[in-house]
């Protein structure tokens, strides 16, 4: 068995295991979904480490690999949140890593070494810990959907959900800030400037100013009735500046 073939194998596998996951949530056998969800993990890791292998590179350096790891991210903050949400959160967040994951069917798989201008530290250090910030904000978002009852309702349950809100946005907040920090020096030294007047720029600035103000809206009394709807809206942004901006623009982010 070839390496390009395990690499095929493991990403299908841990599809199969994601899958037997969601049926287990849905089907009440929650032990069962969360042995499951670390099988997938495991079934990405191996994905990920032979595909270093094969690069002599980190492995985030394409599309496919960008989808899986937001894939692997919203499936451990799912995990780690487990008993902070309800199932029908934990099934959505493993329902949205299924899809992203399954971008696989979507692009023709090529190992590609990178290009040059990924060849420094700090392109490694920078996606990691933007896509973290992505996986945080979207629990929230997704937090903030299963909130709109009792938001409707003015429920005293919101009250729990909008603290995991905040929290979640705090540590979203700091990934994202060290990821444009990291990112800057990065395209500084590929590109020889720190900011470019490129759309996945403008968005990765319009989310930092959305969630930055965001944290602040619990003190602030007449805007705080719109938190949840703004959580909401945040899933919209998180996608336009993840998807949108690589596939439908001219972004120079688009490998």
């Amino acid at each position: 068995m070839t390496m390009h073939l395990i690499v095929t194998v493991s990403i299908y596998i841990g599809i199969c295991l994601l899958g037997v996951s969601i049926a287990a949530s849905v089907t009440g056998h929650y032990r069962a979904a969360t042995v499951t969800s670390y099988l997938y993990l495991f079934a990405c890791t191996v994905f990920y480490a032979i595909r270093a292998y094969l690069k002599e590179f980190f492995p985030f350096t394409d599309k496919i690999e960008s989808f899986v790891i937001l894939s692997v991210l919203l499936v451990v903050c799912a995990l780690i949140y487990r008993r902070r949400i309800s199932n029908k959160e934990f099934i959505t967040l493993q329902v949205l890593a299924l899809a992203a994951a399954s971008v696989i069917f979507i692009f023709v798989d090529v190992v590609r070494y990178p290009p040059m201008f990924l060849h420094t530290v700090w392109y490694p250090v920078h996606v990691p810990v933007s896509f973290a910030a992505y996986a945080f904000w979207l629990v929230a978002g997704v937090n903030a959907v299963f909130a709109i009852p009792a938001w409707y309702r003015n429920d005293p349950e919101l009250q729990e959900r909008s603290s995991l809100m905040t929290y979640l946005n705090r540590i979203g907040f700091v990934y994202f800030t060290l990821a444009m920090l990291f990112g800057g020096i990065w395209g500084y030294l590929a590109w020889g400037a720190y900011f470019l007047w490129d759309p996945k720029l403008h968005w990765a600035v319009i989310l930092w100013l959305f969630y930055g103000n965001l944290m602040h809206i619990d003190r602030l009394p007449k805007l705080q009735r719109w938190k949840v709807p703004l959580y909401v809206a945040g899933i919209a942004m998180i996608l336009v500046a993840f998807i949108g901006t690589s596939f439908f623009s001219q972004s120079i982010h688009r490998f």
